[in-house]
């Protein structure tokens, strides 16, 4: 019976796992953390009144589908060490809580390990001061996978009224001094459909997006159905964001500057959401060397041969920025 390892056990790997199975492939993966799920099985649903495609139910069963399944073998805490043969008898050597196993007979291996958020690498596109009243867009990802019927929690439980939000889009993404000139192509969807989510628990919520360009989402009237909702879409770059207090409240201010009539303009918000790129995962460098993959000019993996010759597969955001 054939065997596949898979390096990364996130939507894609767990995925891949799944479709194997299905086939009679016996599955093992090697996963470094403590659960399968990576990034993903913290991000909440953003259906409002409505669904908003965020694609989260596509996936909600997946989990519990591949932690029961009788041919796929989930090591977790282990991490790749090495990779010997070629395919259809590869040996590979992981490092499972400290202790080395060897998986033999293995015929092909799937590299799923996924990406970084951009807020995890320092960015040089955006000062600021504290980060008090800012919020990254993985972290209102976990606050609206916590949400009840009636209220928002964690740094969303405000006490009054929420009336005015930033979200600054291509946060890490477009910005060659931070190595990461591309768009990372999910940061419009996820962050569009959270507004949504906040608009629904604080409906007098004004809501402004700072964007360089807007990734089309849903059809090419997307951009004017956010501006029907009322939600200001300002294209700039902000150059930073600093604390202020307005009475009693302490307020973000974002400075950012007005092209058309050359200054810079300060305006106040209550909380400012920063949308997040994807940057490729911090040990790319070392998966490839072992996994004998290249890497492209921003860091992702890249296939240097064909992967059927090799038997090694990229899934996912290992190759670059993807959605669900």
């Amino acid at each position: 019976m054939a065997r596949v390892a898979i390096i990364g056990g996130g939507l894609a790997g767990c995925l891949v796992a799944s479709e194997l199975a299905a086939r009679n492939v016996k599955v093992t993966i090697v996963e470094k953390s403590g659960d399968i799920g990576g990034k993903v099985i913290n991000y909440g649903c953003k259906a409002t009144d409505t669904c908003r495609n965020c694609g989260l139910c596509l996936v909600k069963d997946l989990w519990e589908t591949v932690r029961g399944n009788r041919e796929i073998e989930i090591l977790t805490r282990t991490s790749l060490v090495d990779i010997e043969g070629e395919k259809g008898n590869y040996k590979v050597t992981v490092r499972e809580n400290n202790k080395i196993k060897v998986l033999d007979e293995i015929d092909s291996i799937v590299v799923a390990t996924g990406f970084e958020n951009s807020s995890s690498v320092p960015a040089s596109n955006l000062e600021i001061n504290d980060m008090s009243n800012i919020i990254t867009g993985s972290r209102l990802e976990e606050i609206i996978a916590s949400r009840s019927e009636s209220r928002l929690t964690g740094e969303l439980s405000f006490p009054g009224t929420l009336k005015r939000v930033a979200f600054i889009q291509c946060f890490g993404s477009r910005d060659v001094k931070g190595r990461a000139p591309y768009c990372s192509r999910v940061c419009c969807a996820y962050s569009t459909r959270m507004a949504g989510v906040i608009r629904q628990y604080y409906p007098g919520t004004e809501i402004t997006f700072f964007y360089m360009d807007f990734q089309w989402i849903e059809g090419r009237g997307y951009v004017s159905e956010l501006a029907r909702e009322n939600i200001e879409l300002v294209k700039c770059r902000p150059a930073s964001i600093k604390s202020g207090v307005a009475g009693d409240s302490p307020v973000k201010i974002v400075v950012y500057e007005d092209l058309r009539h050359s200054r810079l303009i300060e305006r106040e918000f209550d909380m400012v959401v920063l949308s997040e790129g994807i940057y490729p995962a911090k040990d790319t460098g070392r998966i490839a060397e072992i996994c004998r993959l290249g890497q492209d000019e921003n860091g992702f993996l890249e296939y240097v041969a064909a992967p059927g010759v090799m038997g090694i597969y990229i899934a996912g955001c290992a190759g670059g920025p993807k959605r669900i």
